[in-house]
């Protein structure tokens, strides 16, 4: 009878190694999952995965399109009864994201070794995040890894959805603004010193619109590269200014004060909030280990020093509603939510009823701004055209009048 090799964990989380004999790979699973164990890995022969697929590719942050594709379809071959390790290989050759192929191939071979799955992605967390470990670690201890990569999946689909609603409301106005750019500095300098020249040539009296164009028409021809430098240099300050201490904290301040920027940001941070931590207690996290995962990603300082508070409440055996009601960030509904969930113990369904509602208040709130902001940038972009044609021609309204005609 054939035997087979495989790598398991108990209920405690605790590896065990050892030979089933069955006359199929299927029976020698069915004998395993008999002794309540979860398998890792299973096969007839020992075969080490090959760590020659590793390639030098820089270390990045996954995407969230592509974390909700390895978590779905890893959930699948997990459900078809198809060993960690294996699904692992599979998925390191049928995965579209050339890195996070290497990436995972990488993660079999940690695994392959004795290490938890966890402890195999942790290896690895500058690919994948902390919301994602910590599931995982969870679902691995409770044997329950392919409902926590279905949850997963669910959460950074909808995470990539939002992001791409967003990002498509506002491609359309950034190219209407590129554009306005790009007119305006040809018009500046190539059309008007030309139009300028014979109007001088023409002894015409230069009124004060014309000046002011003529003045950035010289200023734009002769001092770009100043120009350029000066907003690189701002844009590098800006950056560093507002992505560490006291400046994220000013900065994330003003976003929550902007009159149409706030309602967007806060919709935005409060929908991740609820979301992430939603996910993290339905998969089993522990509250304290979840705030410290959602505080990672919450997006915004206030919220973080909210997130911090509620730690500590926690700690003290009180509850997490009034530490993020007094940072000023989330609105009456949501605490209110929160309150009824920590009492009734049902946190998690209802945070993620909250990350829906306000998904689709996200969705409205875009439609609306495209709505509002193409025309107007439209209008802006035919005011400044309008004005710089309206330079040129009051000189030659002032010949004609001069000449008589």
């Amino acid at each position: 009878m054939p035997q087979y090799t495989y790598k398991a964990r108990d209920g405690h989380g605790r590896l065990l190694t050892g030979i089933v004999e069955a006359e199929t790979a299927r029976q020698a699973a069915e004998k395993l999952h008999d002794r309540s164990v979860y398998i890792v890995d299973l096969r007839q022969q020992s075969s080490r995965f090959s760590r020659d697929i590793k390639i030098a590719l820089p270390c990045k942050r996954a995407k969230k399109r592509d974390l909700a594709v390895f978590a779905r379809q890893l959930a699948t071959l997990i459900k078809a009864g198809v060993p960690l390790l294996q699904s692992l290989e599979v998925l390191s050759k049928q995965l579209d994201n050339a890195r996070l192929r290497t990436t995972v191939a990488e993660v079999a071979a940690v695994l392959e070794e004795g290490n938890t799955f966890a402890d195999a992605l942790r290896s690895h967390d500058r690919t994948f995040p902390d919301l994602f470990i910590n599931m995982v670690e969870v679902g691995e201890t409770g044997g329950v890894l392919d409902e926590v990569m279905e949850q997963l999946a669910v959460h950074y689909e909808r995470e990539h959805e939002i992001q791409e609603k967003v990002k498509s409301a506002l491609t359309y106005p950034a190219v209407i603004l590129a554009i306005a750019i790009f007119a305006v500095v040809f018009l500046l300098v190539f059309v008007l010193p030309t139009v300028i020249a014979m109007l001088r040539n023409l002894g015409a009296e230069l009124p004060l619109p014309t000046r002011i164009v003529m003045g950035a028409s010289a200023l734009v021809r002769e001092y770009w590269y100043i120009i350029v430098i000066l907003a690189a240099a701002f844009f590098v300050a800006f950056k560093k200014y507002t992505n560490q201490g006291p400046g994220r904290l000013r900065w994330h301040r003003v976003l929550l004060r902007l009159p149409v920027i706030r309602k967007l940001h806060l919709l935005t941070v409060v929908s991740r909030f609820s979301r992430t931590l939603g996910t993290l207690l339905k998969g089993g996290v522990p509250v304290l280990q979840a705030l410290e995962v959602v505080k990672k990603t919450a997006g915004n300082a206030v919220v973080e020093e909210g997130i911090t508070r509620a730690q500590d409440n926690i700690r003290e055996g009180q509850g997490m509603a009034q530490p993020l009601k007094e940072c000023g960030v989330f609105p009456p509904m949501v605490i209110q939510i929160i309150q009824v969930g920590e009492e009734t113990g049902t946190l998690d369904d209802l945070l993620i009823h909250v990350s829906a509602f306000y998904d689709r208040e996200i969705d409205a709130l875009v439609t609306r701004l495209s709505s509002i902001i193409e025309p107007l940038l439209i209008v802006l972009l035919g005011g400044v055209v309008g004005f710089i044609i309206i330079s040129v021609l009051l000189p030659m309204f002032n010949i004609y009048s001069a000449a008589g005609m």
